[in-house]
């Protein structure tokens, strides 16, 4: 049975329902140091330390999502959730990650999900939410993207783009929220966006994809405006051209030749957007909200 995809039964509060904050304290010379009983290497540490949390990532089964969901474990998050809609795919990452185990207490699990498919989505995170009695971090790396002249294309595939980057992204968010919020707790949501909602990535045509992405970094800000008083942070990454199947092979050559020219730093590795994602989880990023990190090599530069 489907979960309820009615309102959460918690309060539902307007965008920016915050009160003027109090004036800060006086300043000191020297700013006071955060939890002063630790030492440095022990603050730095805790700095990023994801220790204990709760995690979704779609689209961790393989990719960018799979990188990024073996870092979140690599900071201390517990009991990770791991949709795709791929089966074969989820088990491997099963496999790949319980090979990396080495005594870590960390538990995993495999949903099949189609984040485009409301009821799934809404069944898959509260099942996930009741299993792990609460959630505290999402990443949407479910994505999917095409070349196709704007003239040419078959309006079918136009609205899946949009069906899987937004409005799954979408359903998969809402659904997180909804359980934080009838929980009272917190969370943060990470979306994976593109350099490609800034700049017209030239010269393969994808304007569903560019389009779709450009609404991602938006979807993003709304819902940090919405929900920055039931204390979910939302954000997003806007990776550049990222060394993945997509970018590889004997048919991509002359593209990756034209990207290494336009790109200062060259092709990036999917590891490269662990840092990011890790802040945007973590304490370090607890005061950042509705802001997308651009992950490029300087790419967008010129």
């Amino acid at each position: 049975m489907a979960a309820d995809t009615g309102p959460p039964k918690g309060e539902i509060k307007f965008m920016t329902p915050f009160k003027i904050a109090d004036d800060p304290p006086p300043s000191q010379p020297i700013p006071d140091v955060v939890h002063p009983e630790k030492s440095p290497a022990d603050r730095a540490t805790a700095r990023f330390s994801l220790a204990g949390k709760k995690a979704i990532v779609t689209g961790g089964a393989q990719g960018l999502g799979l990188v990024c969901a073996r870092a979140l474990l690599e900071h201390g998050v517990s009991l990770l959730a791991i949709f795709d809609v791929d089966k074969g795919c989820g088990e491997r990452a099963l496999e790949h990650f319980e090979s990396l185990k080495k005594g870590s207490d960390w538990k995993i699990l495999f949903k099949q999900v189609d984040v485009t498919n409301e009821d799934s989505v809404n069944s898959a995170v509260h099942e996930v939410t009741e299993t792990f009695d609460g959630i505290e971090i999402l990443l949407c790396f479910a994505g999917i993207t095409e070349s196709k002249l704007a003239v040419e294309y078959p309006t079918d595939s136009w609205r899946r783009i949009f069906d899987v980057n937004v409005h799954g992204s979408f359903l998969v968010a809402r659904a997180f929220a909804r359980e934080v919020i009838t929980r009272d707790g917190s969370g943060t949501i990470v979306f994976t966006a593109s350099m490609s909602g800034y700049i017209v990535n030239q010269p393969q045509p994808h304007s569903a994809y560019a389009v779709s992405k450009a609404g991602v970094h938006h979807l993003a800000r709304s819902m940090a405006a919405e929900w920055v008083g039931h204390n979910i942070r939302v954000n997003s990454i806007s990776p550049g051209i990222m060394n993945t199947r997509l970018s590889g092979g004997p048919s991509q050559a002359g593209l990756r030749r034209l990207w290494l020219e336009k790109s200062p730093m060259g092709i990036g590795d999917p590891e490269d957007l662990t840092g990011a994602v890790v802040l945007l989880c973590s304490e370090a990023g607890k005061f950042i909200t509705g802001t997308d990190v651009k992950i490029d090599g300087g790419y967008t530069i010129f």
